[in-house]
């Protein structure tokens, strides 16, 4: 197996930082939450009952008004069987969105 040469290593390391796939847009946790109430015909307050939390919380999440920290990630784990680092994920994803645009001078839209 012959090695390959050093500018050939270079332009392949060029070519996916040129190439990196950021996108600009994250979904926020409250717009994950929602799509998953809405499949499954479930109200904001029958979710809040199911999870132990406050109907007030939820509406909050879904608005992006409030955060999912991670006991509020582990109730949604047991109330929809989605893993709390996928929300806790989520969350994150969406927060580290919201800090690059506003570093970048950059407004987030409506939808996210």
């Amino acid at each position: 197996m012959t090695a390959l040469p050093l500018a050939h290593i270079i332009a392949a390391q060029m070519t996916t930082a040129i190439y990196k796939y950021e996108p600009d847009y994250a979904a926020s946790p409250g717009e994950v939450l929602e799509e998953h109430l809405e499949t499954r015909g479930m109200s904001q307050a029958e979710f809040a009952r199911l999870c132990g939390l406050s109907p007030k919380l939820i509406s909050d999440i879904i608005a992006g008004k409030a955060p999912v920290d991670p006991r509020t990630a582990l109730q949604f784990e047991k109330a929809l069987g989605m893993e709390a680092g996928v929300w806790m994920g989520i969350e994150s994803d969406y927060r580290l969105r919201l800090e690059r645009q506003a570093q970048d001078g950059r407004g987030l839209s409506a939808g996210g």
